[in-house]
């Protein structure tokens, strides 16, 4: 009987310990498949990650590298006896463990330098222009009386000038909004009633012509199209006042940051400058103000503090435009090739080139 019971009793601990260890085995096997499972997803990500930079790590439009589309092993240390990183050792076969290194080695840190670098002054843009259509500076400045047979045609910021920069002369239609698209409709306030701006220069002849458009039209364009509607409001606008000389104001910088639109940026306004200074290259009796060359803050932007909403200017900024204006405009003697209703681009580069070769580097010759 006392046998018995032992045999039962042994074989009780038998499954006992068969139970410990199956469970024992269960449990390695579950924490072996977990990490299986890590170490594969963990190859593949790396492997994504590696492909999707080298695939993204290309220039962008402003001609630098973000630091998001650095290379994934950039900054990894190189084995000194192989001369490989971590990350490449670890694609030849290398352990587990120098898999983890290499993915933490080449992980971005706080001292990864594959941000933009700071701007400097060396890296500032120039505003210059080169071109016979730009106004030069002139070495003496006209006071306000320049303007008393002037007529300033324009949007908002025509506006603020008007309201801001004390100036004492000058006829001004302008409006909110106004644009190229549909000159001929939108309506100008004046003291004998609402007019479009070709009925504002039917009346009264005018010596002098200063237009600012564009703002308003950065983000409601066809490009292919603005160019046509732009020149063809010019060549209105000489059938309406023949004897005048038209300044046409580049559109000022915006300031990105204060932007509540995507389409009000830089990229947008110098695409608009240059449809209007190819207008201003095919027209001799048009010439083109280059504001931004005082708005600019260095680096293809608007001078910081420079607007309470990233596009009006302060005050302080529409008085430098007046001081502008008063320092760059044309002589008789650069307008004196002017035709009538015609264009005569080609006088403006022989007189350069004349004046080229005579040695006379004076602004004169860019007419």
């Amino acid at each position: 009987m006392g046998t018995t019971r032992r045999k039962k009793r042994r074989r009780q601990n038998d499954r006992l310990v068969l139970k410990l260890l199956i469970l024992v085995a269960a449990v390695l096997f579950i924490f072996e498949g977990k990490l299986i499972y890590t170490m594969f997803t963990h190859n593949k990500n790396s492997a994504a990650v590696t492909v999707g930079a080298n695939a993204s790590n290309s220039t962008d439009s402003t001609g630098t590298t973000s630091k998001d589309n650095a290379p994934a092993d950039k900054g990894a240390p190189a084995d000194p006896e192989t001369g490989e990183t971590a990350a490449a050792s670890a694609a030849k076969g290398g352990s587990v463990m120098d898999e983890l290194l290499a993915g933490l080695s080449s992980a971005p840190t706080g001292a990864d330098t594959g941000s933009q670098e700071p701007m400097t002054e060396d890296s500032r843009i120039s505003e210059e222009i080169d071109s016979p259509a730009v106004v030069p500076k002139q070495d003496t400045p006209v006071d306000d009386s320049f303007f008393a047979n002037s007529v300033f045609i324009g949007d908002s910021r025509m506006m603020g000038f008007r309201n801001s920069s004390g100036i004492t002369q000058g006829t001004f239609l302008t409006s909110v909004g106004l644009s190229t698209d549909a000159m001929s409709e939108q309506v100008i306030s004046t003291a004998e009633g609402n007019i479009s701006v070709y009925q504002g220069l039917s009346g009264e002849q005018y010596d002098k012509i200063y237009l600012m458009l564009g703002t308003n039209d950065l983000g409601y364009y066809p490009w292919e199209d603005f160019k046509p509607h732009f020149s063809n409001i010019i060549q209105q606008f000489h059938k309406l006042q023949p004897d005048a000389t038209i300044y046409v104001c580049s559109v000022i910088y915006v300031d990105e940051a204060q932007s509540v639109t995507s389409y009000n940026n830089n990229d947008n306004v110098r695409k608009v400058n240059g449809y209007q200074l190819e207008v201003c290259e095919e027209e001799d009796y048009c010439y083109y103000l280059n504001l931004n060359e005082i708005f600019t803050n260095g680096h293809g932007g608007l001078l910081e503090g420079a607007s309470s909403d990233g596009i009006h200017l302060y005050e302080e900024y529409c008085k430098q435009m007046l001081t502008y204006l008063k320092n760059h405009y044309v002589t008789d003697t650069q307008t004196s090739g002017q035709t009538d209703g015609g264009t005569n681009a080609d006088s403006r580069t022989k007189e350069a080139s004349a004046s080229t070769e005579t040695g006379n580097t004076e602004p004169e010759s860019q007419s």
